[in-house]
């Protein structure tokens, strides 16, 4: 940060990752914004570290003198509520204070405590998409994904409160409520159904995962190799030795790996010989370009080689018609998931029994 900043420009450490820059004599937003997008461009390089690249992002929150307030103490207040703003609208983001984002600071704070008691009041729930073995025209496994019944918001998707756990820390207590349902749940179906849960990256990198899926494991009875964890391919870059030994423990006792979203991230091959993975799931994004790209289909079709050439199972996210199933079948994908094999429901309404003729 001091590279992207003048002489006379104050660069302190305020404690953990948070850091204060004081800029005097700055007069024009548009210095400012520039200023943020040197520090975001500077920031979001790779740094080498054990022979690995490591990438990480920033939020930056910004207040004005005299515009906001005049003593250091209020400024730093109105930038912390600008920095919470800046961190829900995603990464090397940066927001300027503005007078109603106190009354966001509010909700935030009321979202927490009830997210916190969400968790002892049992109103988060699990639905289940299913993923069709392609060669064996049969439903192999279904993802867990899920919801929260609010009180009072009513039902609400998984981006719009699992940042919120993130940050405040709540999504280990969350993902162990979504781990022991879903093995649980399991254990009353097919003995050969798999069950996939994802893991964010915030909490694969806090060390104990292995032994709370255990405890999920032993809690349930489902059999470890019926489970499968789907992370994405900045985990495996944010920390890659707690991740390599998180997920040997548990590749041991018969865990499978996913890397979610293939082809969004940052992966290169190297990661791919270095980490135990079992799976590719190529994101959709290139599914549903297949239709009308010719590169599309010569990518999805490539990823289906790469994934045959380390041994990889390849899963293709966001197949809606027969036509993307027909030509991953000619692709040799192994397996698919979307709208057009089943959509996401509670686990009375899942049906195992389909077959498509493509």
């Amino acid at each position: 940060m001091r590279s992207c900043t003048r002489k006379i420009d104050l660069v302190a450490r305020q404690g953990g990752d948070e850091f204060i820059l004081i800029l005097p004599d700055i007069y024009v937003r548009k210095d400012i914004e520039t200023l943020c997008q040197r520090i975001a461009s500077e920031i979001s390089r790779p740094f080498i570290v054990n022979g690995n690249e490591v990438y990480i992002s920033v939020s930056m929150g910004i207040a004005l003198a005299p515009q906001d307030a005049m003593n250091a103490c209020d400024l730093i207040r109105l930038s912390d509520i600008a920095l919470y703003k800046a961190k829900n609208t995603g990464r090397n983001n940066w927001v300027f204070y503005e007078p109603n984002m106190g009354e966001y600071l509010i909700q935030r704070r009321e979202m927490e405590k009830e997210f916190r008691e969400a968790l002892c009041t049992d109103q988060f729930q699990l639905v289940y998409q299913p993923r069709y073995d392609i060669k064996t025209s049969r439903i192999a496994a279904v993802e867990a994904l899920v919801r929260w019944q609010h009180p009072r918001l009513g039902l609400l998707m998984p981006d719009q409160f699992i940042p919120l756990a993130e940050e405040t820390g709540l999504i280990v207590a969350m993902s162990d409520v979504v781990l022991e349902k879903a093995c649980k749940d399991m254990v009353h179906l097919s003995p050969d159904l798999v069950i996939s849960v994802n893991i964010s990256a915030v909490e694969f990198n806090t060390r104990g995962l292995a032994k709370r899926v255990k405890a999920a494991l032993q809690k349930s009875g489902l059999k470890p190799s019926r489970l499968e964890l789907e992370i994405t391919e900045n985990v495996t870059i944010s920390n890659p030795d707690i991740t390599l030994e998180t997920m040997k423990q548990l590749k041991d006792i018969g865990v499978r790996f996913l890397i979610d979203d293939f082809g969004t991230g940052y992966s290169a091959l190297s990661y791919l010989k270095r980490f135990p993975f079992d799976g590719i799931k190529l994101d959709k994004s290139y599914v549903f370009a297949m239709e009308e790209s010719e590169n599309a289909k010569i990518i999805v079709e490539n990823i289906i080689g790469l994934g045959k050439a380390y041994s990889l199972a390849v899963t293709a996210e966001g197949v809606e018609t027969a036509e993307q199933l027909k030509r991953l079948k000619q692709y040799h994908c192994d397996e698919a998931q979307g709208y057009f094999i089943g959509k996401p429901v509670a686990l009375d309404a899942l049906n195992l029994d389909v077959a498509f003729s493509v």
